[in-house]
C-alpha cells in the first residue's frame, strides 16, 4: 500500500514536470531577438528602434508571418533570408550579438 502511494506521488510529479524543471530550468519570461544584440551606451529603447529599423518586428522578434498559401519550404526559405537581413544591418550599425548562432 505505501509503495503504491510513492509510485503514484513520483508519477504525479514526473507527469507535471515538477521533477523534470531540476534537470533543464524552464525560461519562464523568454527574451524577444532584439535583447540579444549589445552596443555600448546604447538604451534598450535605442535597441529596440534599430531593430524595428532593420526589418524586425515592434516586439523584439523578427516579425516574420507565413503567408497564406505558402509551402513550408518557402516560408523557411523566406525566414532564413529574413532574419539574415536583420542580422546583418544589426551587425551594420554597430551591435554584437551576444550568443551568436549557428549559420
Amino acid at each position: 500500500m505505501k509503495r503504491r502511494i510513492v509510485c503514484t506521488v513520483a508519477a504525479a510529479l514526473l507527469l507535471s514536470g515538477c521533477l523534470l524543471e531540476g534537470a533543464a530550468p524552464v525560461e519562464r519570461n523568454p527574451k524577444p531577438y532584439s535583447a540579444y544584440w549589445i552596443k555600448e551606451g546604447v538604451t534598450k529603447e535605442s535597441v529596440l528602434a534599430d531593430w524595428i529599423q532593420c526589418g524586425g518586428g515592434a516586439n523584439g522578434n523578427y516579425g516574420y508571418e507565413i503567408q497564406q498559401g505558402q509551402s513550408n519550404k518557402e516560408f523557411f526559405d523566406g525566414l532564413i533570408a529574413h532574419t539574415n537581413r536583420v542580422d546583418t544591418c544589426m551587425k551594420g550599425k554597430g551591435y554584437v550579438e551576444l550568443y551568436p548562432r549557428l549559420r
